[in-house]
């Protein structure tokens, strides 16, 4: 997720956010097209839309989608614990915010992440939210920070290549 500082004043009010269904994954495939991720080519179908997310937490993805006249121009995934396990602290995990370029700078992925806060908190009556950013993406770390997400600990990726 990257934004263009230059124009973030500028806010989108024209966009229109609703939860993808089975019928779009060609919609998410393309979207996540457009993010700078380095693990973007983690194979997924709708049902287990995970990347690197423990699947026995965090089973039940919702993905919000944004329309601006028609057309897909950004997502955010909300991973959810499965139905029917029982968590003391309910926590959610947002995950592949993602902004189609031609429409970045604009405000969409904050107002994209507001929506879903709100829904954690009202309608899912979540504890809290955690995510991962590349530590490089600082408009995003710059976003989430402004949002009230804390750095809780910093990851090294390690690989050995055989």
């Amino acid at each position: 997720m990257t934004e263009n500082p230059k124009s973030a004043h500028t806010p989108i009010s024209s966009s229109i956010f609703r939860f993808a269904t089975a019928a779009d994954i060609a919609l998410i495939d393309e979207l996540d097209s457009f993010s700078s991720s380095p693990t973007r080519a983690i194979h997924r179908e709708m049902e287990k839309y995970f990347g690197s997310v423990d699947p026995s937490t965090h089973e039940r993805n919702l993905i919000l989608l944004a329309e601006m006249e028609q057309r897909a121009v950004g997502k955010a995934e909300l991973l959810l614990a499965p139905v029917g396990l029982e968590v003391a602290d309910p926590v959610g995990y947002i995950k592949r915010v993602v902004v189609r370029p031609d429409v970045r700078g604009h405000g969409l992925a904050r107002q994209m992440m507001q929506f879903l806060i709100a829904y954690a908190r009202i309608e899912l009556h979540l504890k809290s939210l955690d995510l991962h950013v590349w530590e490089e993406n600082q408009t995003a770390l710059r976003l989430y920070e402004s949002l009230g997400f804390t750095v809780q600990h910093r990851e090294l990726y390690l690989k050995l290549v055989l």
